[in-house]
């Protein structure tokens, strides 16, 4: 990622991720060349500098994730994979993200869903977000956002696989445009009397009635079994296998649910994070789900009714498709091009974010 160059008081250079003001100065540029049209030389002129300052500032912008790139394909070879899987999952729409590097995946799921947030994102909305190792680790390509209100759904959690942070809602709180609610408290907690006193506290209370009226959730849709939920690393063998015993095949900040969409409430007194009755009063609730094994999660998460639009990858789609067609079926030919990329290609169409 391309990082912000800043000169400090003796002449030496100072490198630092782009600030909140400085992206916004970025995606200004981008919407004035990509989206009207205008020019390097007038933009310069508008702004003080030269072209070569303006064509290095632009490039700054599709490394720092302010402008996203998409490759579109000719009509007539357009796979229409992601319109099926929607409708294969009774879906407003799916986003299918192009994986090339298999070490980045969790960074390009998440920066799909925060080019999402940010396409989306309005004045005045109320955003949920909700914890997760995917949101965290594109944490800095979080976009800049009109004023609107961040909500953070699920508390953290401490893994031994993952470097405790919560680095998303720190970088969107910078933003003097956003008014952030945050949620200081774990996910998980040993026992249900202490998620109860943590409940009770005004600072976590009022955050978890905070989600009673989003615009818009993100949340990751996670599979009820070892090595696909950040949650089920948290828990007892006695607990994990408790929740299958109830049926749950799958997971969301916390809440189980069933393969029918059913609430199985195992833990759900020592979780502190949204309601599924909450995901599903949301406007509109986005799931983010990697991998050919959360299949059945993500059709339970549809089942659930907590879903409108999927963020998902080619591997992920291909299962949906070929576990709706059956036994037998042929199986789906890969599309050289996926519908939506989360990095930039050598053939593309640049969308810049609108600066608000």
């Amino acid at each position: 990622m391309s990082e912000h160059r800043d000169v400090d008081a003796e002449g030496r250079t100072m490198s630092t991720v782009p600030t909140a003001r400085h992206r916004r100065f970025l995606a200004q540029l981008a919407r004035d060349h990509y989206l009207e049209g205008r020019s390097k030389v007038e933009i310069g002129k508008a702004h003080g500098l030269s072209r070569f300052q303006v064509a290095r500032l632009l490039q700054e912008a599709v490394d720092a994730g302010v402008v996203t790139i998409t490759i579109e394909a000719d009509a007539g070879e357009g796979d229409g994979v992601a319109e099926r899987v929607a409708a294969t999952l009774s879906l407003d729409s799916v986003v299918i993200v192009d994986i090339p590097d298999a070490s980045q995946a969790s960074q390009q799921m998440g920066r799909a869903a925060l080019s999402l947030v940010g396409r989306q994102a309005r004045a005045g909305m109320r955003i949920g977000l909700s914890w997760s190792r995917t949101l965290d680790s594109a944490a800095a390509f979080a976009p800049a956002l009109p004023r609107c209100t961040i909500v953070q759904l699920a508390g953290a959690l401490r893994l031994e696989s993952h470097r405790s942070s919560s680095e998303i809602f720190t970088r969107l709180g910078q933003d003097p445009a956003v008014s952030m609610v945050r949620l200081p408290a774990p996910l998980l907690v040993t026992e249900a009397g202490t998620a109860d006193d943590l409940r009770a506290l005004p600072e976590i209370s009022g955050t978890l009635a905070a989600a009673d009226d989003l615009d818009l959730a993100v949340v990751s849709v996670a599979s009820w079994a070892e090595g696909l939920s950040s949650v089920w690393e948290k828990c007892s063998p006695a607990q994990r296998q408790a929740g299958i015993d109830d049926g749950a095949i799958a997971e969301v900040s916390g809440r189980l649910f069933a393969a029918d969409g059913s609430d199985v409430t195992t833990i759900d007194d020592r979780v502190i994070a949204v309601t599924l009755d909450q995901l599903r009063r949301a406007t509109t609730t986005v799931g983010v789900a990697r991998g050919a094994e959360r299949a059945r999660a993500v059709r339970a998460a549809c089942a659930a009714g907590i879903l409108d639009i999927a963020i998902i990858d080619r591997a992920l789609a291909d299962e949906i498709l070929a576990e709706a067609a059956g036994p037998g079926a042929p199986a789906a030919e890969p599309s050289e091009v996926a519908p939506s990329s989360a990095e930039p290609s050598e053939v593309a169409s640049a969308a810049a974010e609108e600066s608000r």
